[in-house]
């Protein structure tokens, strides 16, 4: 395998049954790998074993000793029971004692008794093994302050592997990876990373037989100078461009954006396009509003999410019923009886009568099938109408989503928000 760069290379291990088995969905590898790629180090795989130490402890030597890897991340394991074995596992792998930390004791005992417990002596006896056996580290170990009562903590091999353990649930690694950051072992890791530089261009409605068109004509090659990722993600298609050759990369984006044109919605912006359409309505000073069917109040989710949002979101109404409909958003019976709730007719009566019940300067109106029935020959599943009312002009765009119910919806709302974009880009 060949480095893309002299920069650090790290692999990433997530145990737990709970992962295996499905009981639970993976929340952390995704942020690690964020995490990773902004301090510039490359990351190689995504590895998930049980609680067995035995998988755990074979994957930490294979990374001790496999001459590719400087950084494994191992994630779970850190609790007080039986199968929480993480640490005894790459302590066995790395040819280390494990070693208890009074320190940290003294903070997982003040931590577990702020929960209520260890109040009597049948709870203290109770709990103190596991207490301990949080506290309980590697050689040479340097712990970080935890969130919960499993800190989690960095060591290095004999190697020169660098290994850091975090606990498994998403809100406590996170708070973990904060002080793992700061930690000895990892600074002299990032200390490494050599010049690098990354560019983002995003495009929307392109499929990827275009893009791979396009890079053909630019004749670009990926090499350690410059590197291309294409990412497709309900219907936006990010194109992440990176390497040590700043010239190149720069050329190739400028290259992307004049060969995708008017399809480029953002270049080096990692905002959702909620925050994106809100940062235009707050240069004219617009408000928003919404009418939604099918999606059921989820492009209204989606706005409230940016922090903010209630600078220039009013709110959505939820007309799901026919009834709703008429009654909230004002939309006719006769346009219910001629057309049927998912029409053309309906979606512009919706953004129309979202904007006035609002008293907002643009509405978007939503009404289609998600399924998994009531399609027809006419309106099979998968068919939405959208529809955007600013005052004096209201756009309508009538689409087919492939996919099941939640996918249909999920991709309605990004339709939605980029409709909108497109809307007020035509009257600037």
């Amino acid at each position: 395998m060949s480095r893309e760069s002299d920069s650090p290379r790290a692999r990433l291990l997530l145990t737990g049954d709970e992962l295996l088995r499905g009981f639970v969905q993976d929340a952390n590898s995704g942020f690690v790998a964020e995490q990773l790629r902004d301090l510039g180090i490359e990351l190689l795989d995504i590895r998930i074993v049980g609680d067995d130490h035995r998988e755990i402890e074979a994957a930490v030597a294979a990374a001790s000793s496999d001459g590719e890897t400087d950084l494994l991340v191992v994630t779970g394991g850190l609790g007080p029971t039986h199968d929480d074995r993480t640490s005894e596992a790459v302590a066995r792998a790395a040819g280390l004692q494990l070693e208890l930390d009074d320190d940290a004791l003294a903070l997982v005992e003040s931590r577990v008794r702020a929960f209520g417990r260890m109040r009597t002596a049948e709870e203290v006896e109770t709990f103190t093994p596991g207490n301990r056996k949080q506290a309980t580290f590697p050689a040479g170990s340097t712990w970080v302050d935890p969130l919960g009562t499993a800190p989690g903590y960095a060591m290095r091999c004999e190697s020169g592997l660098v290994v850091v353990v975090l606990p498994g649930p998403p809100s406590e690694l996170r708070h973990a990876w904060s002080g793992i950051r700061a930690t000895r072992q990892l600074t002299e890791l990032i200390a490494r990373v050599g010049e690098r530089h990354e560019r983002l261009v995003r495009v929307w409605a392109v499929p990827e037989s275009r893009a791979a068109r396009l890079l053909s004509e630019l004749g670009h090659e990926d090499s350690p100078a410059r590197r291309l990722t294409l990412c497709a993600r309900d219907g936006e298609l990010e194109l992440s461009v990176r390497g040590t050759d700043a010239r190149a990369i720069d050329d190739l984006v400028t290259g992307l954006c004049d060969g995708f044109g008017d399809a480029v919605f953002a270049v080096d912006d990692h905002r959702p396009i909620a925050e994106i359409v809100g940062a235009e309505l707050t240069a004219r000073g617009w408000r928003l509003g919404c009418a939604e069917s099918c999606t059921g109040g989820m492009v209204g989710a989606a706005i409230t999410a940016v922090p903010g949002s209630s600078e220039w979101f009013v709110g959505s109404l939820v007309t799901y019923a026919n009834e709703a409909k008429t009654a909230v958003a004002h939309v006719s019976k006769a346009s219910l009886a001629e057309h049927g709730a998912v029409s053309e007719q309906v979606a512009r009566e919706l953004a129309d009568g979202a904007r006035v019940v609002l008293n907002a300067d643009v509405a978007v109106g939503i009404t289609g099938i998600a399924g998994p029935g009531g399609g027809s020959d006419d309106k099979p599943v998968g068919t939405v109408h959208f529809a955007v009312s600013m005052r004096g002009d209201t756009r309508h765009r009538h689409v087919r989503i492939p996919g099941d119910r939640a996918t249909v919806r999920r991709r309605a709302v990004g339709i939605a928000l980029h409709e909108l974009r497109l809307a007020l880009g035509s009257i600037r």
